[in-house]
């Protein structure tokens, strides 16, 4: 009896311990078709293209309660590509370990970029097809211009986020750069703050990268060198957004400032501005989006400033809480013999062309 007695005792140990521990696997597979043309000299493409609402992502998630209101947490995220899979390496989309409580939380790892959340959280597209914020096309262009590799997650990474007090939350994160020798190349400090209550929202957003590779960049629609650097270039991010709630719609603006510049003695190479504004609507039982951008680029060695805008609408109509068919049409207008072309299969622009396309999809949600 006693023997007994001492096994379900063990068993309801392990049982509350058990209890005190959760793991979730989610994901997002998104697959849509999408026609690309462009004006001029530039080519045209269809094709099936993934992630053009939603991010296609497989992930595993955890929590651990420590007691004494100090939890341990993980993620695990991993891309895919549902349309033509590919290899892709394991914790691709963010792989942290860490501790949360009344002090706010710590992540140790592959994270966010400080800067990468208000470009997504204030753009009515985000990310994903041919209605994407240059917020986020932005950042892409502007880390390759100065010899970053990493526009959205940082590697070697702690990130600090404080408790939401009076609806602000702070967050700040060092990236290490694990270079051999006294280049410091990729380390990173960021800082963002971020503010929602009610109706409103808003962020503000700062990260300061040691210089990359040194590089050739060049000119729009031309094969001009204008950055042949033969040092390292620093990079400097400033991003913001705001939006608000009217109940008929969720009004949202965002703008960004990625700027390049010598390593050793701080003199200007290029600076990429850029704004967008936008609103969700619900419509019946989905969301109409809308969204207008505009970015410029400045280079010290061109004599004009290449300009690209681009509108977008689209709508979302949703079969079920995880299940949605949407639809998207976007235009985009280079000028200053800028040459950017719409996110979809592989197509080239010209300059001063016109770039048009649209999305029809599915995505599910699990």
């Amino acid at each position: 009896m006693k023997k007994t007695l001492i096994a379900l005792a063990a068993v309801a140990a392990t049982g509350a311990a058990m209890a005190q521990s959760s793991v979730t696997i989610y994901g997002v597979v998104d697959v849509g078709f999408t026609d690309i043309s462009n004006s001029g000299t530039g080519t045209d493409n269809t094709g099936l293209t993934s992630s053009n609402m939603t991010t296609n992502r497989l992930g595993f998630r955890g929590t651990e309660d420590l007691g004494g209101g100090l939890k341990a947490n993980f993620q695990i995220e991993t891309s895919l590509a549902a349309d033509a899979p590919a290899a892709s390496s394991v914790g691709d989309r963010g792989a942290w370990v860490g501790l949360s409580g009344g002090f706010g939380e710590i992540r140790l790892g592959r994270e966010y970029s400080t800067t990468f959340w208000s470009g997504f959280l204030f753009s009515p597209f985000g990310t994903g097809g041919v209605g994407n914020g240059f917020g986020f096309i932005n950042r892409v262009n502007a880390h390759g211009a100065t010899g970053q590799t990493n526009p959205i997650w940082n590697n070697n990474s702690i990130t600090y986020s404080s408790p939401r007090i009076a609806g602000f939350q702070g967050h700040a994160q060092y990236v290490f750069d694990e270079v051999a020798g006294a280049n410091n190349a990729g380390r990173s400090m960021g800082l963002r703050l971020n503010y929602s209550a009610g109706p409103l929202g808003a962020e503000l957003a700062y990260s300061d990268t040691d210089g990359g590779a040194a590089l050739t960049f060049t000119a729009p629609a031309t094969s001009t060198p204008i950055l042949g650097l033969t040092t390292s270039a620093a990079h400097k991010s400033v991003v913001g957004g705001v939006s608000y709630n009217f109940g008929v719609a969720r009004v949202m603006a965002n703008f960004g400032q990625e700027k390049a510049s010598v390593q050793a003695t701080g003199a200007p190479l290029a600076k990429i501005t850029n704004y967008e504004i936008g609103v969700v609507a619900p419509v019946g039982p989905g969301r109409l989006r809308a969204a207008y951008n505009n970015t410029k680029i400045d280079v010290t060695a061109l004599a004009t400033d290449p300009k690209v805008s681009k509108f977008a609408l689209g709508y979302i109509y949703d079969l079920s809480k995880r299940t949605a068919v949407y639809a998207t049409v976007a235009s985009l207008k280079n000028k200053n013999n800028a040459n950017l072309v719409l996110t979809g299969p592989a197509t080239t622009g010209a300059a001063n062309g016109r770039s048009t396309g649209y999305n029809i999809g599915i995505s599910h949600t699990f």
